[in-house]
């Protein structure tokens, strides 16, 4: 398991910073992407697509074949702590037309792992940076730049 902040390049300027957490087991590589309180910037859910892109090629070594989760502690339809999987529909290997499902983390096998890494309160850089976490920034790689095609 590895665990990191990443920080990337989003819109208007502002920076996405999300945690990142990337687990792999006997079913392959599962990745975990959680919305921080103190994101300065673009939502993770509104950058999904540039998250999942920097994730692949900056932390995977352009690995694509992974299950993609997203964590958001004020998840929409409630307002609650609430756990995605997330399809692309779009071209195949590409991160395009995200389709975002709710999943009850004690019924799917990486979020029963996933679900200790996050919490629903305090939830920020600096709490993670706490526990030993790394920030990986790569605001000044232009490989993850969002692009306007």
């Amino acid at each position: 398991m590895s665990e990191s902040i990443l920080v990337i390049p989003g819109f208007a300027r502002a920076p996405v910073r999300c945690h990142v957490v990337i687990a792999t087991g006997q079913q392959g590589r599962a990745v975990l992407v959680g919305e921080l309180e103190d994101n300065p910037g673009t939502s993770v859910t509104n950058a999904l697509e540039f998250v999942a892109e920097s994730v692949a090629r900056g932390l995977l070594e352009d690995d694509r074949n992974f299950a993609f989760y997203e964590y958001v502690p004020k998840g929409l339809p409630k307002l609650l702590p609430t756990f995605y999987r997330i399809e692309w529909r779009g071209e195949p290997g590409q991160f395009s037309m995200p389709e975002w499902n709710v999943m009850d983390p004690l019924a799917d096998q990486w979020l029963r792992f996933f679900k200790d890494r996050v919490t629903e309160t305090g939830y920020t850089s600096d709490a993670l940076k706490a526990r030993g976490v790394e920030v990986i920034d790569m605001r000044d790689d232009d490989t993850f730049r969002p692009r306007a095609d």
